[in-house]
Formats: structure tokens, C-alpha cells, sequence
């Protein structure tokens, strides 16, 4: 059996390795043009390997839940064989995760409705008194 400092040093360089990978999937989806889609593939990949579980049914020191899965599934046979004790918090944590995201999304949506129609009505109509920024298409009327 391992000592706490044992699981809080593997939690450590898990938790590391996890951010690394996290990292990796980022890099390859933010050029996505989806967000939503972006967004939740981040978060289900955080859900998967970031949830913990129990390491064993009578211990308190907590092990990622995707790994007990796995190892109970493919080695542990009988009544307590299966994937389903790790599985069950991976599957709760990433539907709370969904249901915050989307519930933050729509909040996020009308703040910034909200913000945008502030400003619509703070700036005035004249185009004139516009500041120019950067480069811009100048209408030229054709040469007779």
C-alpha cells in the first residue's frame, strides 16, 4: 500500500502530464471554426481524465477515475468487476460540466447583447465623426 505523500506526488505529475495533454488537444482545435464544438471537446477530455475515484473500495486515497475504470474492467472479474465505478463519476462530472457550460454560454450570449446594444445607442449616427482604424476600402467613382 502506498503512503498519502505517495498519491499526492503521482496526483502531482499526473495532474502535469493531463495539463500537457489538455494542452496538446488545444492546439489542435483553435483553429476550429466551431467553438461550441471546441469547447466541449475540451471539457469532455477534462472530465475523462481529471475526475477521481476511490482507488480501492476500502481506501480513501483518490486515483484517476478513467484508470480505476479501466483496470477493474479489463482485470477485476466477479460481482465487483466492471467499468461502471469509474465510469458512473466520469459520466456526472462531464454532464454537470455541459450544463454549466451551456447555462454560462446563454448568460454570456445576453450580457453581451445587452452590452452591444449600449453601445449601438451611445454612438452617434454620423459616420463622419467615426475615427478611422487601419486600412479601408475608399468608394471611387469611375473615370468618364
Amino acid at each position: 500500500m502506498f503512503s498519502a505523500e505517495d498519491y499526492l506526488q503521482g496526483w502531482i505529475v499526473y495532474s502535469i502530464g493531463a495539463s500537457c495533454l489538455l494542452l496538446f488537444l488545444w492546439l489542435l482545435l483553435r483553429k476550429s471554426g466551431w467553438v461550441t464544438v471546441r469547447h466541449l471537446l475540451m471539457l469532455l477530455s477534462a472530465s475523462i481524465l481529471l475526475t477521481p475515484v476511490t482507488a480501492y473500495r476500502d481506501d480513501s486515497h483518490l486515483a484517476p477515475a478513467f484508470f480505476v475504470s479501466l483496470y477493474e474492467g479489463v482485470m477485476v472479474s466477479g460481482a465487483d468487476g466492471g467499468f461502471q465505478r469509474g465510469l458512473a463519476p466520469i459520466i456526472a462530472v462531464a454532464l454537470f460540466g455541459i450544463i454549466f457550460y451551456v447555462v454560462f454560454r446563454v448568460l454570456w450570449g445576453l450580457v453581451s447583447r445587452k452590452r452591444s446594444g449600449k453601445k449601438a445607442a451611445a454612438e452617434p449616427s454620423n459616420r463622419s465623426s467615426k475615427k478611422l482604424r487601419g486600412a479601408q476600402k475608399i468608394k471611387r467613382e469611375p473615370v468618364a
